[in-house]
């Protein structure tokens, strides 16, 4: 399918094309690309002029191309959510452990009354599916409730407009299913638990459960721990990495900017003259505006630069390939953007009216093809004009060298870029054409204004799309990872009050447990201090136990985050720290009100208790 089509010119339905193709059932991607490339070889000796030297083919899946840098965010939270099922299993097992030992007695009079085991465990698995049933019923009904919010949580543009996301049949029984099956799973290990239990012991009044049940307690909670250390670490590292990327140094000053995307039609602007003509004649308009401080048109489609090429520089020999971007532009681009200059002049009115083929060089590349020489002066050779629709001089005398401005995203590195006069090196095609124009005050508000203005000269250019600097940023660099933050962080606050329900569960049911201990210690002259400090003793190591384990797991499996997080490591100490800290602070928290009540307890009842 042509990628553009312009009827009144006979090369440009042939000149970019983008390929579709479905795969037989039998044929692997891979097979496919490999018969492709082969293709693309036979193509490239007939038609050399229109191959590069160096090429390379690529087969991709439309889904993956669609979804695009998403599926791993995905693929992430897909396993978040199944951390966060583990740690909600493990606690409702810790529960269902505790109810069980409760019931004990019930359950051993049952089997003395002549109950088979397995009438006692259908019993246990019954009521262990009824309740998930009953969570999941629930949950199913929050899951649609909250759709909306999830989808207004999605970034714009990632996923096409095409696409419907809504309740889904399949994945709600999917849900139910999952649910059913834990319940099973989870439920089989306290109903085994309870029907193997000896029939004489819980029958002794001074019977205190069993040893071996609070220690797969006792492991449960270590493992809750373990898997909600590893979700906090992951919120911590992304939320660290968003902030970093949040504060890295873009070149520019984005507020109070507006960009629109224009597309002139190729049949009226196919040259450089047609297109010097329009601009010359649209940025007065849009200057007059009320409220607008400066205006400039540009290649450069922020914060992802402009067009690729080679680059030579007289009288210097290199190996490599010197290769970075060329952004032809208004002289006014460098003041609407506040990119500074470090040293000789910016463009000029004067150099855009003689089409001087002078260039305004950025740090990069000063520094990386000139070294420590001042390049003031130096002639520049750009590879693309060679070859261009209108051929022209390639060199060009550098005249400045100004700030770095990202462009390769904000998490690459700045690459070699070189600012050209449009008026001689044109915009290499009407679809490249970039309006930025600062404003005074809000930038939104005068988008209306800017369209007005666009049109009125020239109707059949259609503004692409009017947004503001900040919102440009927002959606191509900052969205995405802010979507996966606020996800990972809900999943992983869930699970931390999950962790703070299973110490708290443990805690009291050992408190429980220990009723006859406790009044004992109390009535031999223990204080109120050392039965708090017994108990929080206790739940503090079980959550450093867990602390442990979730520290060597996370170094484990931590590097799945690699992909997702940027500017720090999948094992930052001061997000491990941070971690330790508020485990730890919500188990004491949660052993705290079982270590109250135990120090409530009358040595006198509790020596009667059983």
């Amino acid at each position: 399918m042509p990628a553009s089509l312009d009827r009144a010119d006979a090369d440009a339905s042939r000149r970019y094309f983008v390929l579709y193709g479905r795969l037989k059932p039998s044929l692997d991607p891979k097979a496919a690309e490999a018969e492709v490339r082969i293709l693309a070889g036979r193509f490239a000796n007939i038609y050399r002029g229109q191959y590069p030297k160096q090429f390379d083919v690529h087969v991709e899946p439309l889904g993956v191309k669609v979804v695009g840098r998403t599926s791993h965010t995905l693929y992430t939270l897909l396993a978040a959510v199944g951390l966060l099922l583990l740690i909600a299993c493990a606690n409702v097992a810790n529960l269902l452990l505790a109810k069980a030992s409760t019931r004990e007695k019930e359950l051993v009079l049952r089997l003395a009354l002549g109950a088979s085991r397995a009438r006692i465990i259908r019993q246990l698995i019954v009521e262990s599916a009824l309740l998930a049933l009953a969570g999941a019923a629930v949950g199913c009904l929050f899951a649609l409730a909250e759709l909306r919010g999830l989808i207004a949580l999605l970034p714009q543009f990632t996923f096409p407009d095409e696409a419907v996301i809504r309740e889904n049949t399949p994945v709600l029984l999917a849900t139910l299913a999952i649910a059913m099956l834990t319940a099973v799973i989870f439920g089989l290990a306290p109903a085994l638990a309870a029907s193997r239990r000896d029939l004489n012991e819980p029958l002794k009044a001074t019977s205190r459960g069993s040893t071996r049940r609070s220690r797969l307690r006792f492991m449960l909670v270590i493992s809750e721990v373990a898997l909600s250390f590893f979700l906090l670490t992951g919120a911590g590292l992304l939320m660290r990495s968003f902030f970093l990327e949040r504060a890295v140094a873009l070149g520019i000053q984005p507020d109070h900017v507006l960009l629109t995307g224009l597309d002139l039609p190729l049949k009226r602007y196919k040259g450089t003259e047609s297109q010097v003509r329009f601009v010359r004649e649209l940025l007065p308009r849009v200057g007059s505006v009320p409220g607008v401080v400066s205006a400039a048109a540009a290649l450069d489609s922020l914060p992802r630069g402009g067009m690729g090429t080679d680059f030579d520089v007289a009288g210097v020999t290199h190996s490599e390939r010197w290769t970075g971007d060329i952004v032809p532009c208004t002289w006014q681009l460098f003041q609407t953007l506040r990119i500074r200059l470090l040293a000789g002049r910016l463009l000029t009115p004067v150099d855009e009216n003689e089409k001087r083929h002078v260039a305004v060089i950025n740090r990069a590349m000063a520094s990386r093809y000139f070294g420590h020489q001042n390049p003031i002066g130096h002639q520049l050779a750009v590879s693309v004009l060679k070859d261009a629709a209108e051929p022209m001089n390639p060199w060009f005398e550098v005249v400045g060298v100004v700030s770095d401005v990202k462009n390769r995203g904000v998490r690459e590195g700045v690459v070699p870029e070189a600012y050209l006069p449009y008026t001689v090196a044109g915009f290499g095609g009407p679809e490249l054409l970039n309006l930025f124009v600062r404003t005074a005050g809000n930038p939104a508000a005068l988008s209306v204004a800017l369209t007005r203005v666009i049109l009125g000269l020239d109707r059949e250019v259609i503004p692409s799309g009017t947004y503001t600097l900040d919102d440009v940023l927002e959606i191509t660099e900052y969205a995405h990872p802010r979507f996966g933050l606020i996800l990972f962080s809900v999943f992983a606050a869930i699970g931390l009050v999950l962790v703070s329900v299973g110490v708290y569960s443990v805690m009291s049911y050992t408190v429980a447990q220990q009723r006859r201990e406790i009044g004992i210690r109390i009535a031999l002259g223990a204080n109120t201090h050392d039965v708090r400090s017994m108990l929080l003793t206790a739940g503090l190591r079980y959550v450093l136990l867990g602390i442990g384990t979730g520290i060597l797991f996370t170094f484990m499996v931590a590097r799945v985050l690699a992909s997702q997080i940027w500017g720090v490591s999948w094992y930052d100490p001061l997000t491990l720290l941070s971690v330790v800290i508020v485990l730890t602070i919500v188990g004491l928290a949660a052993s705290y009100l079982p270590s109250v009540r135990a120090t409530r307890v009358d040595p006198a009842i509790s020596l009667r208790y059983e």
